[in-house]
């Protein structure tokens, strides 16, 4: 068996994604640029994620394919039999084209479009009003050490509650180790004023805060779920197409808490990118399907 990479012809890209590239090209380089030479400009290619394992029968043949870090060091590059470049890769999903490279971008494809400035428009027209200013909710005056030991006690009361609750020491050692566990012993000495044992003391009340499940109901967490996997890490956009009812920052807070459950492993949206991409590539005839070992 043998391991193959997936790569994209320039005819496979959308043509107004590429005129985007063109335009940032002229404007990073100038007009002269090596693609304008039609024997180079069809030998380059846009990699993907996608990797697929065949039989060493199954290939046709092999070729080459050259990295360059941009469109000027791809003026080495010689049009030969097999012999192929390329410098950015392409996502099916998104129809985007990113650099491999990590380097920022400019260009006319990578700047926001701002609206027009009303300075004078009536507030009740404004898209969003913060109604309420944000409250400061840390400023410890106590020693290290001593925030040390509360967080310890914090986190020993939670494991006890656990064991108490789930029956196991697994149970225990699961609450105490939440994050959300150490920010309800932090919001709870904050509202004591820095006070460790009064501090305690509402711990020993409330020493574990609600878990997700108690938090979120069970389609909301669904909902949630189908906004990341179509909209990505996209909060505002999500809590407007799917979850008006709760806060932007309740999805914030959801996510980080979330992600770490066992569930979270098999819904990421990166992983289900992967697989579209793979099943896309896979669609395309076989004339268009570069390979090499």
């Amino acid at each position: 068996m043998v391991n193959v990479r997936w790569y994209y012809r320039l005819c496979e890209v959308p043509e107004a994604v590429y005129q985007l590239l063109v335009q940032d090209r002229n404007i990073e380089n100038g007009k002269d640029l090596v693609t304008h030479n039609p024997a180079i400009k069809s030998r380059e290619l846009f990699i993907s994620d996608a990797t697929d394992c065949y039989p060493a029968s199954a290939l046709r043949g092999q070729c080459k394919v050259q990295h360059y870090s941009d469109i000027i060091s791809a003026q080495n590059f010689l049009p030969k039999q097999d012999t192929f470049f390329y410098i950015l890769g392409y996502n099916p999903e998104t129809h985007r084209l990113a650099s491999t490279q990590g380097e920022i971008r400019v260009g006319p494809s990578h700047q926001a479009k701002l609206p027009k400035c009303q300075p004078h428009l009536p507030s009740q027209e404004m898209p969003e009003i913060c109604e309420s200013l944000e409250e400061l909710r840390w400023s410890p005056g106590i020693p290290d050490c001593d925030l040390m030991m509360y967080l310890r006690a914090a986190r020993s009361m939670a494991a006890f509650a656990g064991m108490c609750d789930g029956g196991s020491s697994e149970g225990g050692c699961l609450a105490a180790s939440r994050d959300d566990t150490t920010i309800n012993a932090m919001d709870l000495l904050h509202d004591s004023n820095y006070d460790t044992g009064k501090a305690l003391q509402a711990l020993v009340r409330h020493p574990v805060p609600r878990g997700i499940d108690k938090k979120w109901t069970e389609e909301e967490q669904k909902r949630f779920v189908k906004g990341l996997r179509q909209f990505g890490k996209n909060f505002f956009k999500i809590r407007k197409e799917l979850l008006p009812q709760k806060e932007t920052a309740d999805l914030v807070e959801f996510y980080y808490l979330w992600k770490k459950t066992p569930g979270a492993a098999t819904t990421r949206s990166h992983r289900r990118r992967r697989q579209i991409v793979i099943r896309r590539i896979k669609s395309f005839p076989k004339t268009k399907q570069i390979r090499f070992k």
